[in-house]
């Protein structure tokens, strides 16, 4: 990279082309921090091409048939990637957010391998692998992990049982602990929008409309989980959610329902049917989602992003199971005492997340500053999580600087 050059940095997945709330803030921090930077030109792939059922995109089940795909593309063969290894060839570094992507049976976690081994083994592209949660439950996958962390440039893990997970599985390999970036949210005061909250209209977000309610009294906010991801038909947790929130608010304070993902809009929209609450649509922007659910007395859900969201603002947390063991550590990380109830027996423990989430309430502001304290200390732990970028940056300027002083 010559001097007044920019370095040619790929953005892969772009999670913000997604309507997860997590996904979409995620996509924008990374894209603007990294655009951002003095000396990037910055180009971004999607993440639907990780998780599009496309069956000319290759998804490697196991390490031997990634060696297979990667030896086809060192022999010319595009193995239908030609939209990626041109990204590949012409960028001078990937970086990679790799979020929640690498999980027994999700196929964009081993396109997310594949991409990060073709970018460093056959293009010889520094990689960066950022916000990694990891579940090393399935062996094939553990492997592949196994085979391909080691060789990148940098791996970033964002909470302390994957980084255990992958310490158990390779333990020399070095990786690094920044926060999920989620951590860096700032939900606006109640005084800034709990008026506009009363007006008809507000937080309609096609296609969902949602009833107006007085942010001024207390409000609990509810959403699904990532549990009721890939459950059948017969499995419908709505009437659990209708149950759950009825008695929120008998018991507790009024219930302002959260959408913050295709599979969460999908049940409360029933239990919207049902009830006639408030409902946060899945297409609202997500910095007005932010401030609800960081005003919130209390939120109960099984989300990660939005139960981070909240905590920026103070709010408690009664937690319910997830995909993975994210909500398990989230609540390691904000009520190490308290438990993560089953999403998949909702209905058998209305009683028990109606208790917790008073009690939660009742604590009152000394709970919120705690809060409001473990959220700034996890804010702290996002820092630095460029510092490779700008480190190459750097010594790039130095060597253009360099190369152009009289000999």
């Amino acid at each position: 990279m010559g001097e007044g050059a920019r370095m040619k940095l790929l953005y892969a997945p772009d999670t913000a082309d997604h309507p997860n709330w997590g996904c979409r803030f995620m996509g924008d921090w990374y894209r603007d921090a990294l655009g951002a930077l003095e000396g990037v030109r910055l180009r971004s792939l999607g993440s639907r091409w990780f998780f599009r059922d496309d069956p000319t995109v290759p998804v490697p089940r196991t390490w031997q048939e990634l060696l297979v795909i990667a030896q086809a593309v060192r022999d010319g063969r595009s193995q239908g990637l030609e939209r990626v290894l041109p990204l590949l060839a012409g960028c001078e570094l990937l970086f990679m957010n790799g979020e929640n992507f690498i999980r027994p049976g999700a196929m964009k976690g081993r396109r997310l391998l594949m991409l990060a081994y073709l970018a460093k083994v056959v293009f010889a592209k520094p990689v960066v692998l950022a916000n990694l949660t990891l579940d090393l439950s399935e062996p094939a996958l553990a492997e592949m992990v196994a085979r391909v962390l080691p060789l990148l440039d940098e791996v970033q893990v964002r909470e302390d049982v994957s980084a255990a997970a992958y310490r158990a599985l390779v333990p020399q390999a070095a990786f690094v602990q920044f926060a999920d970036v989620g951590w860096t949210a700032t939900p606006a005061p109640l005084q800034a929008w709990g008026a506009l909250a009363r007006r008809p209209g507000q937080f309609n977000a096609w296609p969902d409309r949602s009833a107006a309610f007085d942010a001024g009294k207390p409000y609990v906010t509810v959403s699904a989980s990532s549990a009721f991801v890939g459950t059948g038909q017969g499995d419908d947790p709505a009437g659990g959610f209708v149950a759950l929130c009825k008695r929120l608010a008998e018991d507790v304070a009024q219930v302002v329902l959260v959408a913050p993902c295709e599979i969460d809009a999908a049940i409360l929209r029933k239990v919207q049917a049902a009830t006639g609450f408030p409902l946060l649509g899945l297409n609202l922007p997500v910095a007005q989602g932010i401030d609800v659910l960081g005003n919130a007395r209390v939120h109960v859900g099984g989300r990660w992003h939005p139960g981070i969201f909240a905590a920026t603002g103070g709010t408690p947390l009664v937690a319910m199971g997830a995909n993975t063991h994210k909500m398990a550590t989230l609540m390691q990380q904000l009520h190490p005492d308290e438990p993560v109830f089953d999403a998949g027996n909702l209905a058998g423990q209305v009683d028990a997340i109606v208790d917790r989430a008073r009690a939660q309430v009742d604590a009152g502001l000394a709970l919120r500053a705690e809060v409001l304290q473990k959220a700034a200390a996890m804010r702290a732990q996002v820092a630095g999580n460029l510092g490779f970028v700008q480190a190459r940056l750097a010594a790039s300027r130095g060597e253009a600087q360099a190369s152009s002083r009289p000999t």
